[in-house]
């Protein structure tokens, strides 16, 4: 019997901002920075074993689709079921499963495992598609090519490392096809439960071994040099500050240093709006030029910033490239009041643009209104070179290199 490996579970330390709700639409401006330096990776894509989990589900329809007849557009259902396979049977064996669905899974870890499409309460989700490994590690899974145009089928080159690599031998990948053709057809389907059972262990090896270890890394990891080497130095950091971080790689790595000098001049901006807006968001019933003027900034230093935000390369998509310029030519700086207001500003343009009521907003006579509870920021949150908020896939990046590094070679 193989033991399983224990990879590391999620450290709560390294949540980025999944959970933020973007008041000012800075996510698409940084997300654009970002995608220099992480290519493919998301703020949710944190476990390697989704990858592997991915790919392989592909991997089986390839051969069970062709074997079946099966109409393309059951993909879906038929990844549902390999997932729910994979979480019920992990969730069972004792290991833990700390992919999307584990509330559920672990309510009915003591249960005989079933799968089926039709019985919602075995789906790991409501809306186990939209919300699983399918609806968030697709899209990276795309972006570093393990799936091909469409993200309806493997690359090539990654349909050839699945067959090589697995650890579903012939017997139990047909095993696995007849419980999966009954559920298709309608039926709740048992899974086996027995520990020594050849399927049961092929699943579990699957998800502790990852068989396709080498090619993730070839893909999420050392496909793109700069990518490389920010997780090479992500993988031995200690305590992650961003900015230190960064700073660091940019004086090191001398080819790179305009690509991440660029990330530094977008956050030293886009830091400072973000928290002047919580500062408002604190200020409920008092006056704007009050709030105004005890706003801890340094007006000169925002100034550079916002000039420099002008020049941080270009923004792909609609959305990032509007909103940087806009953050860039409306943003004012002659006084604490104007910028205060121009914040706000912004701030009702993203809220018009999503067709939503703005969190803070000015009455007549100048009186600032909020709906929202945010923190007062301190001096420092306040303070273009020192504050930073945004993630730029750090996070997800050093979680998916260390998974990898703790696999072995």
């Amino acid at each position: 019997m193989v033991l399983p490996l224990m990879i590391s579970r999620k450290d709560d330390d390294l949540v980025g901002v999944a959970n933020r709700s973007d008041p000012m639409g800075v996510l698409a401006v940084w997300q654009a920075r970002a995608r220099d330096m992480v290519p493919h990776l998301t703020e949710q894509t944190r476990d390697v074993r989704a990858f592997q989990i991915l790919v392989e589900a592909f991997n089986l329809w390839d051969i069970y689709s062709a074997q079946e007849s099966v109409p393309a557009n059951r993909l879906g259902e038929f990844f549902m079921l390999i997932e729910q396979a994979f979480a019920r049977t992990i969730g069972r064996s004792g290991c833990g499963w700390p992919l999307p669905g584990a509330r559920r899974v672990g309510a009915r870890s003591q249960q005989d495992p079933c799968i089926s499409i039709v019985d919602k309460g075995w789906h790991l989700l409501d809306g186990q598609l939209a919300s699983g490994i399918w609806g968030l590690y697709r899209g990276a899974s795309a972006r570093a090519g393990l799936l091909g145009k469409g993200m309806a089928y493997l690359s090539e080159e990654t349909a050839h490392a699945a067959r090589c690599n697995t650890c579903l031998k012939s017997n139990d990948r047909e095993r696995l096809f007849g419980l999966v053709r009954n559920a298709m057809e309608g039926k709740t389907v048992s899974l086996p439960t027995h520990g020594n059972d050849s399927l049961v262990l092929a699943l579990r090896d699957t998800f502790t071994e990852v068989p396709l270890k080498h090619h993730l890394r070839a893909k999420l990891i050392d496909g793109h040099d700069l990518n490389r080497e920010i997780a090479e130095r992500l993988a031995s950091s200690g305590s992650l500050d961003r900015r230190e971080f960064i700073q660091k790689a940019a004086i090191d790595l001398e080819k790179h240093r305009s690509v991440l000098e660029a990330v530094i001049d977008c956050e030293n901006l886009l830091a400072v709006i973000e928290n002047i807006f919580d500062w408002l968001c604190c200020w409920k019933g008092e006056a704007l030029k009050d709030a105004a003027a005890s706003l801890p900034v340094d007006l000169a230093r925002v100034e550079v910033a916002r000039k420099r935000f002008a020049d941080t390369g270009t923004y792909a998509g609609q959305t990032a490239t509007s909103r940087q310029t806009r953050m860039h030519q409306n943003l004012k700086t002659s006084d604490v009041v104007e910028l205060a207001r121009s914040v706000i500003g912004l701030h009702k343009l993203v809220s018009d643009e999503r067709d939503r009521t703005p969190w803070v907003w000015l009455e007549d006579g100048g009186q600032l209104q909020s709906d929202a509870d945010t923190a007062k920021p301190t001096k420092r949150d306040l303070t273009v070179d020192l504050a930073w908020r945004n993630d730029y896939y750090l996070h997800p990046l050093r979680s998916i290199v260390r998974q990898l590094n703790e696999l072995g070679p």
